[in-house]
């Protein structure tokens, strides 16, 4: 089994890799061959053999989450030679073991539940939540969609070649939408939560543990897994 872990720093995101590649060493599926692929504008040097470097400009926001279809496409030829796929944000530690059994399931897809979908809080407290519902965008939610739970962009992916049919396909329509001048409400999350509620049976859904919000840490009942650093005065080092 071969794991592609997608890590996209620009600017001074680029300062989370070292204690990012650390806890993914550490806690992520341990038992699994891991292989990183870095996308940034920053000095690397001194890599582990086990991290690729693909460079990536700095886009203003927010294009430089909103076109992160289009620039992982970058390693397409690359990517195609792993089992499995998985994304996660710049600003996420691993902080307690994720096991394979956790992870690797039979369904093509992975997503996290949006704890602040879990816990219920605004926008999510009422429909439509935080679904993008403008026809205009190819984002948008149409009544035939499984709106049952609204998935987090830091965490998303799956097996091979299946996740990247879905960077192609999520690709394209955030193409297709800028082309009208038009911008998906939370960017590259609503195009993501789109193609999961038309294929809601083929995902499998981690809980918000797996996304757990530094800066909302007083109103989880859960015990994180990965944790979602709060910008500020994280207790987890940078």
């Amino acid at each position: 089994m071969k794991l592609a872990i997608i890590f996209i720093g620009t600017g001074n995101y680029i300062d989370f890799l070292p204690s990012y590649y650390d806890s993914c060493e550490k806690f992520l599926v341990p038992n699994t061959e891991k292989t990183y692929f870095v996308f940034t504008d920053g000095e690397l040097e001194g890599l582990p053999n086990n991290i690729i470097p693909y460079y990536q400009e700095h886009l203003p926001w927010p294009y430089i989450t909103l076109e992160r279809f289009k620039y992982i496409l970058k390693a397409e030829s690359d990517l195609a030679d792993f089992d499995y796929v998985l994304f996660l944000d710049a600003d996420t530690r691993v902080v307690e073991t994720v096991t394979e059994e956790e992870l690797f399931t039979d369904k093509k897809y992975i997503g996290v539940h949006h704890p602040c979908h879990f816990l219920g809080m605004p926008p999510h407290d009422k429909p439509p939540g935080a679904f993008e519902t403008r026809f205009e965008s190819a984002a948008g939610i149409s009544g035939d969609d499984d709106t049952s739970i609204y998935f987090q962009g830091c965490l998303w992916g799956g097996k091979m070649p299946h996740v990247l049919s879905m960077i192609r396909e999520l690709a394209q329509r955030t193409q297709f939408d800028l082309s009208r001048d038009v911008i998906a409400q939370w960017h590259d999350e609503s195009q993501m939560n789109k193609f999961f509620c038309e294929r809601r049976e083929d995902v499998h859904v981690m809980g918000p543990e797996y996304a757990y919000p530094e800066v909302f840490a007083n109103a989880c009942e859960f015990e994180p897994k990965i944790v979602h650093l709060a910008k500020e005065n994280s207790k987890y080092h940078v």
